[in-house]
């Protein structure tokens, strides 16, 4: 009971606030964590499918594979500054992994027993990430 002239809050106040609080960190945080997973799967997904393309585009005109992502500089804007996120992000196959990767690498892919050349991030194609 407070008395005249006495200002603050009692300690059952502070403590329902703190267990308050408690709980919408414990609903928060998680939700905030899948927000920055999908949304790096998605800017891996949309670099690796833009990269793909310009793979596809650099054969058509040059005849041969591009060596590295730098070759694709006519096709992609900036391609210097075209990396992938850092942190975690979502498979196809349902895992969440970390991306260790700190660029996109071109490499011979074997589909329906001839090899094409895609963009991957730490060894997956685009069609490797996401839900």
């Amino acid at each position: 009971m407070k008395k005249l002239g006495e200002e603050g809050f009692t300690l059952i106040e502070v403590l329902i606030v703190c267990t308050l609080l408690g709980i919408l960190a414990s609903v928060a945080v998680p939700k905030f964590s899948g927000a920055v997973a999908a949304a790096n799967t998605a800017k891996i997904q949309t670099d690796l499918q833009t990269l793909d393309t310009a793979i596809v585009m650099y054969e058509t005109e040059q005849g041969k594979t591009p060596e590295s992502i730098a070759d694709l500089k006519d096709y992609v804007t900036d391609v210097s500054a075209v990396k992938p996120p850092t942190g975690k992000c979502r498979l196809r196959d349902g895992t969440t992994v970390n991306i260790s990767a700190t660029s996109y690498v071109i490499q011979g892919i074997s589909v329906n027993g001839t090899t094409e050349h895609r963009a991957t991030c730490d060894g997956r194609t685009a069609a490797q990430f996401g839900r």
